[in-house]
């Protein structure tokens, strides 16, 4: 699959992988960089229903062992990205994005957020929908790479730098899921004093008007192929 987003660089969707594949761990994900300065590798991730731990919380004593405990949270995995709890799962599509950073590159975060919003916007702008970026409150993984429409999050991005290539994990809320799994999400998040809105939240669906939207749709909208 390919697709691409004019900003100074070339996007290119590759076959998706389990998000279980070694070859998305830390080490593996760098050796998937293109050659080129500006480009991006994205990669598509089927995940089972959970939760995925950023990297920035982790690592804090008990914190693992509380959201693992939530009540229905599904698979918990650790991920070398940053972020906090990032959904995962057959209403949610995950992309990590690979970029050749350029050299020399003042914002890099600025810089791969641009790919990550672009992409969304790109696969949604024909439906009059346009995409903002800011801290949500009250959505899942709150921050200021929060990708919404019309004030609701629709898609949050977490971020790890090396000196030459930039990892990025898009994760885009697809149609909502049940309350047993809104309800472990909001658990999850409460372990870290946060909470989680649903009157905060979009769904791509909803936002195209596609109420059979699912994960393999989806993926070809935001990989430019629909």
């Amino acid at each position: 699959m390919t697709g691409g987003v004019e900003l100074g660089g070339r996007t290119r969707f590759v076959e998706p992988r389990s998000e279980d594949d070694p070859s998305l761990g830390e080490e593996g994900a760098l050796l998937l960089a293109p050659q080129h300065q500006g480009d991006t590798v994205a990669i598509p991730v089927t995940s089972s229903r959970g939760v995925t731990l950023g990297s920035s919380i982790w690592r804090k004593p008990g914190l693992e062992d509380a959201i693992r405990g939530v009540p229905c949270v599904g698979q918990v995995r650790l991920s070398p990205i940053g972020g906090t709890v990032g959904p995962v799962g057959p209403c949610w599509l995950g992309v990590l994005l690979v970029t050749r950073l350029p050299t020399p590159s003042a914002r890099p975060l600025d810089l791969m957020l641009k790919v990550a919003q672009g992409l969304l916007q790109r696969g949604i702008a024909r439906f009059g929908a346009r995409v903002e970026s800011g801290r949500v409150e009250g959505a899942w993984c709150p921050g200021f790479s929060d990708l919404s429409v019309e004030g609701r999050k629709l898609a949050g991005v977490g971020f790890k730098l090396t000196r030459e290539v930039g990892l990025a994990r898009l994760i885009i809320g697809v149609r909502r899921p049940g309350e047993g799994e809104l309800a472990a999400l909001d658990g999850c998040h409460r372990a870290l004093g946060l909470e989680v809105r649903e009157e905060r939240l979009s769904w791509l669906n909803e936002v195209i008007g596609r109420s059979s939207l699912d994960w393999g749709a989806a993926l070809m909208l935001i990989a430019g192929r629909t």
